[in-house]
């Protein structure tokens, strides 16, 4: 079978992200030992007309990007970040990753891919933060028990998938057989759900034999810059 080349530069399209709207709310948590204990928590909340969704109506893949910065505290925290759909009991929790944000003064800033699983939808992104015996000796002035997140969006956005743009190009097979990125270091892509960053190099590459049917780049100015060779 033989497979024709293309390519797509950044200045073909004219964006990559579709900001969503949200609220950062406390979210409340009984303790595993005491239902008197109550710990708070952290939990971006989605509009019904931007819950985080799986897969499209046709059934392809969505991705999406968060930005945010935690503040640190006098101890380590670790985090457990997860999608919610709080209309569920059953099969409503998919855990996204752990971050560790070490003590001290100042932030730290976290970017993130966060793809649902498909056919799944989410109404919360929740950050919940792993307690110690700590916290149970701490009592707030609100009734409730240990430390607390203090964090900050800064970005919540659907990534768009390029392959969209090149279906008339490629037959509409919305596939494609190889990739090759050339890129600013760093610059951030989500391809079939994972986050990919590209390195020192400025190259990235995914050989034949895999088929690419998400690639969506990270891309908020006009100082960044990509070109994408593909085979198809």
């Amino acid at each position: 079978m033989s497979y024709t080349f293309g390519q797509l530069r950044k200045s073909q399209i004219n964006s990559f992200l579709t900001s969503l709207t949200y609220e950062l709310n406390d979210v409340q948590k009984e303790s595993d030992l005491s239902q008197t204990t109550i710990f708070v928590d952290k939990g971006i909340d989605l509009q019904t007309d931007n819950i985080l969704h799986g897969t499209t109506d046709t059934g392809k893949k969505r991705s999406y990007y968060l930005r945010f910065k935690i503040f640190k505290q006098e101890l380590p925290q670790l985090i457990n970040v997860k999608l919610i759909n709080t209309n569920k009991i059953n099969n409503n929790i998919q855990k996204i990753k752990t971050i560790e944000i070490e003590a001290g003064s100042g932030f730290t800033v976290f970017e993130m891919i966060v793809t649902p699983n498909d056919n799944y939808i989410y109404d919360r992104i929740l950050f919940e933060l792993e307690r110690g015996n700590i916290d149970y000796t701490i009592d707030n002035e609100d009734g409730t028990f240990g430390r607390k997140i203090s964090m900050s969006v800064e970005r919540l956005d659907e990534i768009y998938n390029v392959i969209n743009y090149l279906n008339p190009f490629i037959n509409n097979t919305g596939i494609l057989k190889q990739i090759g990125v050339q890129g600013d270091p760093g610059l951030i892509m989500s391809i079939d759900g994972e986050e990919i960053r590209i390195g020192r190099s400025g190259l990235y590459e995914i050989r034949s034999g895999i088929e690419v049917t998400f690639i969506g780049f990270i891309i908020e100015d006009n100082e960044k810059y990509f070109v994408l060779d593909y085979q198809y």
